[in-house]
Order: C-alpha cells, then structure tokens, then sequence
C-alpha cells in the first residue's frame, strides 16, 4: 500500500513538473516571444493614441467645452480639457493613479472639500512634461498651436508663474504656509475663507506681521498687484497645496517648459536678474 500510494504520488510529482517544464518551455519559445511583443505592441499602441490625443486636444482647444468660459482662472482650462479625458481615462493612459489621497474622483475634481484635499503622485508632473508638449519637436504643430496659446492659455500660464515666483522668494514663508495648510486640514479646522487672507498677496505691501522686524520679505514685481484678486488667491492655495503634497518643483518644471517654448519673452523678463 505503501508503494502504490509512493508511486501515485511519484506520478503526480512528474506531472507537476511536466507542466512546470511546458511553462519553462513556452516561455523561452517563439510562443512566449510573441506574446512579450503583443504586450509590447500593445503598450506603444496606447501611448501612440494618447499621443495622438494630446495634439488633437491642443488643436480643438478653442471649440472645447465653451460652457467652461463662465469658470475663472485654471478651472476654465481644466473644464476644457476634461471634456475629451476623464481622470479616470487620463490615469489608464498613463498607467499610474493621478491621486495618492484626496476628495477628488476619478471624473471630477472636489474643490470644496473642508478637510481633504487631493495629493498628487509624484510621478504625475513627471508624466506630464513627457507627453503635453508635443509642439517641442514638431514646428507645423507649434506653429497651429501658438497662437492657441496666445488668445486662451497665457494669461493662465503667467499668473500661475507670477504666484509661484513670489512665494518661492521667500522660501521660510512658502514652507511654513503649507505646513499650516496641512495641519489644518488633517485638523479638520481649515476655515472656507481661509485663503482670502493672500487676496492682497501681490501688492508691495502684503504681509504676515504688523512688525517690520518680524515680516516676511518678497521679491516683488511692478505690475503684479493688477492680476485679479480672486485669482491671485485660488493659485496661492494651488501652490501652497503642491508644496504640501511635495509637487510643487515638478509642476514648475512643467510650467517653465511651457513657458520657455510658447512664451519665453516674458520667462526671460521675469528671471532675468534685477539690477538694485
């Protein structure tokens, strides 16, 4: 009994490796092969199509979403583009999640949330400076896109600019802002009025103490103080989130590329050093 139940479990085990042999087999073989480049193919299809997407995007950009013209500053753009790619769409196009944690779904953004706020992966700037400038190596598509730029993209891409760089001057300030922001969300305590205090964020006269000795200092550039006070205190919040979330450098990165490729004039204006 001993022996027949050795052989039986002998056959199995011969059985077991018959197949582990296949799969080795099937692997290494022209079949595995194939299959390594449907996956392959697969893959380049995808990128090919979103690429393919992102420039018809850019082109249609002024007959996208024209209901989206009563939302101010970035939700206008980000309205227009929602209407041809989802989050949900945009996150299986880049093979990553668009939030680590937050309100937001994947269809819509949650602006009003009193106490989450959406995290960006870090990998989402990164992706987004590989693929949403396709103009950078194709000169008949800059050429389309330019003026596209021009009449619905700009103003929203200086201000973003404008705002990062006078936070980013003072960077004690920067930090410190965004770990109060944090905790006061984490905290549940974030008031809804909260950010109104940065309405006069770009006057020369902005502060965060009565005291001279106490105040922080900024660079500051003569005109900035004309943007539109509501804007100017939604993209102080964006800013202040992405430097919570840890993002915020990538997505400049991604701002100044588009800057440098569609607008470097002013880019240049704005860097280039102050003579006292």
């Amino acid at each position: 009994m001993l022996i027949r139940n050795g052989k039986i479990y002998l056959q199995k085990l011969l059985t077991k490796l018959s197949r582990v042999s296949l799969l080795l087999l099937f692997a290494c073989s022209g079949l595995g092969q194939k299959f390594d480049s449907l996956f392959v193919d697969r893959a380049v299809e995808r990128e090919d199509k979103f690429k393919e997407l992102v420039e018809s995007t850019w082109i249609q950009f002024p007959k996208l979403g024209l209901y989206c013209e009563k939302e101010t500053s970035y939700h206008k753009v980000f309205c227009k583009i929602q209407t041809v790619l989802s989050f949900r769409k945009l996150s299986e196009y880049l093979e990553i999640p668009i939030f680590e944690s937050g309100p937001h779904t994947k269809y819509y953004l949650e602006l009003n949330s009193p106490s989450e706020f959406g995290h960006y992966n870090p990998e989402f700037p990164l992706k987004l400076r590989e693929y949403l400038l396709p103009a950078k190596t194709n000169p008949e598509l800059y050429a389309l896109t330019l003026p596209i730029y021009e009449r619905l993209i700009r103003s929203t891409a200086r201000e973003f600019f404008i705002v990062y760089q006078k936070l980013d001057s003072n960077p004690k300030f920067f930090r410190k802002e965004a770990d109060r922001y944090l905790l006061l969300v984490e905290e549940n305590r974030l008031d809804p009025y909260y950010l109104d205090r940065f309405i006069l964020f770009l006057y020369p006269a902005f502060t965060d103490n009565e005291d001279p000795e106490e105040s922080s200092r900024f660079v500051y550039l003569k005109g900035d103080e004309t943007m539109d006070s509501q804007v100017v205190k939604e993209l102080v919040g964006f800013w202040i989130r992405r430097k919570a979330d840890g993002t915020d450098t990538e997505f400049v990165l991604g701002l100044v590329d588009l800057l440098k490729l569609y607008d470097p004039e002013f880019y240049q204006n704005r860097t280039a050093p102050k003579n006292d």
